[in-house]
């Protein structure tokens, strides 16, 4: 049985526009690119005005990353800090303001 997802051809949800290239392929700013482009498609810039387009994506980023950082760093915050090449004070505010549960 086929592991579902790019190689058996199944694109998954939120990825169809990137049906033409092999995600592995891409470098991660080639695969933002073509994630944003495709969602912003639709978006009509007059009428969405001030809707905090750069505010969100960074936000989710750094949500992804420190995220990972304390998975790498089995939630120790001072190690995970470091890894990120940040201060444990700003990532304890980081993880308040993301609202990041730490188990």
């Amino acid at each position: 049985m086929a592991k579902e997802g790019i190689s058996d051809g199944v694109i998954p949800k939120g990825l169809e526009d990137l049906k033409s290239d092999r995600i592995e392929d891409l470098s991660l700013e080639n695969l933002l690119e073509k994630k944003l482009t495709g969602t912003l498609k639709g978006v009509d810039t007059a009428l969405e005005f001030n809707c905090g387009l750069f505010h969100d994506v960074i936000s989710l980023v750094e949500r992804i990353l420190i995220k990972m950082a304390l998975k790498k760093t089995k939630n120790v915050q001072v190690t995970a800090a470091q890894f990120l090449g940040i201060n444990r004070n700003t990532l304890r505010k980081k993880i308040k303001e993301l609202r990041i549960k730490i188990p």
